[in-house]
């Protein structure tokens, strides 16, 4: 390989893991959390093998509408059933999983659904910056 292609291709590299992104656009969030921005999954999920985070994933919030994260939190806003929900993922506390809900998510003893104001006071506390998943969508060139 010539060493102009060894510069592209390693910068190519360097920018692809510097968004933290994979081959399939899923966002690590830290904390073994990620989002799958694909529309057919749309979803923050947790790897089944840490070891190959992108080979298998278990459900944690389904239907995301917005999405931010810093490296204490993740907020989520979801659709279920034509109803908005929020949430928090407190990523300094310890995972623990405590079974599936009726609908195949796993709950998780890190994972809180939170009411609409404190949705909003955590987002200016903690500085988080939400996007839509049009938005991350549209920044992975996805329809």
């Amino acid at each position: 390989m010539s060493t102009k292609k060894h510069i592209v291709f390693t910068s190519l590299l360097i920018i692809m893991n510097s968004c933290q992104l994979n081959w399939f656009g899923d966002i690590d969030l830290g904390s073994s959390f990620y989002y799958m921005v694909e529309p057919a999954f749309n979803s923050i999920v947790i790897p089944v093998n840490k070891e190959k985070p992108y080979d298998s994933s278990i459900y944690i919030i389904k239907e995301i509408e917005n999405i931010g994260y810093n490296k204490e939190y993740i907020l989520a806003s979801s659709m279920d059933n034509d109803i908005l929900k929020y949430w928090k993922i407190d990523k300094t506390a310890e995972t623990k999983q405590l079974g599936y809900s009726k609908n195949s998510v796993m709950r998780l003893s890190n994972l809180t659904e939170i009411n609409f104001k404190e949705f909003i006071i955590t987002i200016g506390s903690e500085k988080i910056t939400l996007k839509t998943k049009s938005e991350y969508r549209k920044e992975l060139n996805y329809k």
